[in-house]
C-alpha cells in the first residue's frame, strides 16, 4: 500500500495496526518512496538469515586483536 505524508500524519494510528496485521506500506513525498513501514517478524527473519550466515562462515586463524598489534609493531621499525 501506498501512503502520503500527509495521509500517514492524520492516519497513524490506523496504519500501523494494518502493519501489525502483516501488511507492509510505502510511505511517498511528492510521489517518491521515501520510507517503509513493514511488521517485525520480516525484520527477525533478516537477523535470523544473518546469523546462520555468521555460523557457516570459518572462523579466522588469527584474531583481529593479534592482527592489530602486529600491524602497530610493523608501523613502528
Amino acid at each position: 500500500m501506498f501512503v502520503s505524508v500527509s495521509e500517514v500524519q492524520m492516519r497513524l494510528s490506523q496504519l500501523l495496526n494494518q502493519v501489525e496485521q502483516g501488511e507492509e506500506i510505502i510511505i511517498t513525498r511528492e510521489g517518491r518512496m521515501i520510507a517503509r513501514l513493514s511488521p517485525m517478524e520480516q525484520t527477525k527473519r533478516c537477523l535470523s538469515n544473518h546469523a546462520q550466515l555468521r555460523a557457516s562462515q570459518p572462523l579466522a586463524k588469527t584474531s583481529s586483536v593479534e592482527i592489530l598489534q602486529n600491524l602497530r609493531t610493523e608501523a613502528r621499525y
